[in-house]
C-alpha cells in the first residue's frame, strides 16, 4: 500500500506525518518521532526536530536538539533559520573551510526525516508533500524542490502545498470526523476563510474559498500575504532586548557598553533568546498576569551570573509592538492580514471565519488582537504545532485522488505576486497577475522583438506593481539563436504555473520552434536556445 507523507520543513522546527486509514476510509494523520542527539549526546526520539545544523571540530554533522543547544556554546559552528535564505543565489555559511548553502542544510534535514520515516514504516520512501510558506516565490520553491531531490526524494513525486492550506486541511479533516451536531462549521455552503499561520520564523496569511460536501472538495486560494519574516524568534528577541536593558540599568551601564566585542554580544543574545523561548512556552500555559518565569544564567557577561525574572504582564507589554499595527516596528502580525485582504479587494466584514494555526498563532495576546480586528471569535487548530505536517499528509492522498476520482476535488494555489518580463525601450510587461490560480497557461505573441541577431537576454521580475521599490529580479537568461535572426522579428512567450507552485517560461522565435528556450523560474542562472 502506498504511503502518504507530509513534511513541514519549518524555519525553527521540522515535523513529519504519515497517513493511516481507519474504517470507512477515515483519514488519520500520525506525527512521526525523529531521532536526534541531546546536548549531552543522549539519542532520543521526539516529534519536533529543531531545524539547526551543528558541525563539530571533527567535521561530524548533527541536527536537532544538540545543534539548537550549541547555538549558545559554539555559535560559529551552528547554522539556523536557514529557510529564511533559501532561494538566494550564492548565499552560504562557511565552517572549517566547508561551505553550506541553504539548500544543503534543507537537504540534510529532509534526508534525516526520510531516514526516520523509512525506519518507522519499514520501506523506502521517495514521494512526499513538503510544505512551504504561501508567500514563497518561485525560486524559493524551486530551491526547496532541489533540496528534496538531494535528500533522495523523487522530484517527479515531490509535491508542494502552502502551510496555511495544509493546516486548514487538517482542521477540515478533524471536523468531518465529528457528528454533524458537534461540528463548528457547516462546510456544505461556500465559506470565505482567512488562515493566519504564525510559526517560528514566518507569518503567513491566506484567504480561501472553501466548500465541502459529499461530492465537492474545493479549497481555492484567493490571495496570499507577502513574505513576512515575523515569528516566534522575533518575540523571543523582543523579550531578550527588554531583559538586557533591565540588566544594563542594574549594572549602571549603558546598553552599548555591556559587551566587549561582537562575539560576546552574539553569545549573550543567543543565550537570552534561548531562555525567552522557554519563557514564552511557559507563559502560553498560564492565564494569570502575575505568572513569573525566572532562571539563573551562569557566566553571563564578564564571567558573572545573572539571576533574572520576568512576569507574563511584562513580557506581553514588551511584545506589544509585534501585535499592534501602530507599534514602533516595521513588521508586525497585523499588516500581513490587511495586505492580504487588500490584494483580494476584501474587508474584515467579508470574511466568514478566521482560523489560527502555528505554534505562535494560538498564543492568547495574538488571538485577542486578531479577534479584535475581525470582531469575531476565531477557530483554533487542535494540533497547532503539528497541523501543517498532518495536513500535508492528507494532501498527499488527495493529490493522488485528484487524478483518479470523478469528484469535484480542487485544491488550487495562486501566484504570490505579479510577474513581469523586461521590455527593451519600454516598461516591464505583466505576464502573470498576483492571485492567478493554478493551473495556468498562456501564450504571448509579439510582446518582445529580437534586438540582436545572435541572441537576447530575458529578464523576469516579481513585485506588487511596476513601481514596487522591492521589485525582485527572479531570472536573467540568455536566448541564443542557432541561426542569425533579423532584428525586429517577434518573440513568442509561453507561461505555465502548475499546482506544484512552479512557474515555467518558454520563449522562441515566432514561427520557429527550433529556436526555443525553456526556463524553470528559480532553477540555475543561465539558459540557452536549443
Amino acid at each position: 500500500m502506498k504511503l502518504y507523507v507530509g513534511i513541514d520543513l519549518g524555519t525553527t522546527n521540522t515535523v513529519a506525518a504519515v497517513l493511516e486509514f481507519l474504517k470507512d476510509e477515515e483519514l488519520l494523520p500520525r506525527v512521526v518521532d525523529i531521532g536526534q542527539f541531546t546536548e549531552d549526546y543522549e539519542y532520543i526520539y521526539e516529534k519536533l526536530l529543531p531545524s539547526c545544523l551543528y558541525i563539530d571540530k571533527s567535521g561530524n554533522k548533527y541536527l536537532g536538539k544538540i545543534a539548537k543547544a550549541m547555538k549558545i556554546r559554539e555559535p560559529d559552528r551552528v547554522i539556523y533559520n536557514s529557510k529564511n535564505y533559501i532561494g538566494i543565489p550564492e548565499y552560504f555559511w562557511e565552517i572549517d573551510e566547508q561551505k553550506f548553502s541553504p539548500e544543503d542544510v534543507a537537504a540534510l534535514i529532509l534526508k534525516e526525516v526520510k531516514m526516520n520515516l523509512e525506519r518507522k514504516m519499514g520501506k523506502e520512501i521517495t514521494s512526499a508533500v513538503i510544505t512551504v510558506p504561501a508567500s514563497f516565490n518561485h525560486d524559493q520553491i524551486q530551491a526547496t524542490k532541489n533540496a528534496a531531490k538531494m535528500a533522495g526524494f523523487d522530484d517527479r513525486e515531490t509535491y508542494f502545498i502552502s502551510e496555511p492550506t495544509a493546516a486548514l486541511l487538517d482542521f477540515i479533516n478533524t471536523e468531518r470526523k465529528l457528528p454533524q451536531s458537534k461540528r463548528r462549521l457547516d462546510f456544505s455552503r461556500l465559506r470565505k476563510m482567512l488562515v493566519f499561520d504564525l510559526g517560528g520564523g514566518t507569518c503567513d496569511v491566506s484567504v480561501l474559498n472553501v466548500q465541502i460536501n459529499d461530492k465537492d472538495f474545493i479549497m481555492e486560494e484567493i490571495a496570499i500575504s507577502s513574505h513576512t519574516l515575523v515569528g516566534g524568534v522575533n518575540f523571543d528577541l523582543m523579550g531578550s532586548i527588554y531583559l538586557l536593558e533591565k540588566y544594563a540599568k542594574e549594572m549602571s551601564e549603558t546598553f552599548e557598553n555591556l559587551f566587549e566585542d561582537e562575539n560576546e554580544k552574539r553569545r549573550v543574545y543567543n543565550r537570552m533568546v534561548y531562555e525567552m523561548e522557554k519563557a514564552r512556552i511557559f507563559f502560553s500555559t498560564k492565564k494569570e498576569e502575575e505568572a513569573i518565569y525566572e532562571s539563573i544564567l551562569e557566566d553571563f557577561i564578564n564571567g558573572k551570573p545573572y539571576r533574572f525574572k520576568i512576569s507574563k504582564k511584562e513580557y506581553e507589554e514588551c511584545i506589544k509592538p509585534l501585535i499592534t499595527k501602530d507599534g514602533n516596528l516595521r513588521d508586525n502580525v497585523i499588516d500581513p492580514i490587511l495586505d492580504t485582504l487588500n490584494k483580494a479587494n476584501l474587508t474584515v466584514y467579508d470574511i466568514d471565519d478566521v482560523f489560527l494555526a502555528g505554534g505562535m498563532g494560538t498564543y492568547q495576546p495574538i488571538q485577542q488582537a486578531i479577534e479584535k480586528l475581525f470582531m469575531k471569535k476565531s477557530l483554533i487548530s487542535l494540533h497547532p504545532i503539528y497541523s501543517v505536517a498532518r495536513g500535508a499528509a492528507i494532501y498527499h492522498y488527495l493529490n493522488e485522488k485528484l487524478g483518479k476520482s470523478n469528484d469535484n476535488l480542487k485544491i488550487d494555489p495562486v501566484v504570490a505576486s505579479n510577474i513581469y518580463i523586461d521590455i527593451k525601450n519600454g516598461l516591464p510587461f505583466l505576464i502573470v497577475s498576483q492571485g492567478t490560480r493554478a493551473p495556468f497557461e498562456k501564450v504571448y505573441d509579439g510582446i518582445l522583438k529580437v534586438s540582436n541577431a545572435t541572441g537576447m537576454r530575458l529578464d523576469i521580475f516579481s513585485g506588487k506593481s511596476l513601481w514596487d521599490p522591492k521589485m525582485k529580479r527572479l531570472k536573467s537568461v540568455q536566448l541564443s539563436f542557432l541561426n542569425v535572426i533579423k532584428p525586429g522579428t517577434p518573440i513568442s512567450l509561453k507561461v505555465n504555473f502548475d499546482r506544484n507552485r512552479i512557474l515555467t517560461l518558454s520563449a522562441w522565435v515566432s514561427g520557429c520552434m527550433e529556436q526555443k528556450l525553456q526556463v524553470v523560474i528559480g532553477e540555475g542562472s543561465e539558459g540557452h536556445g536549443y
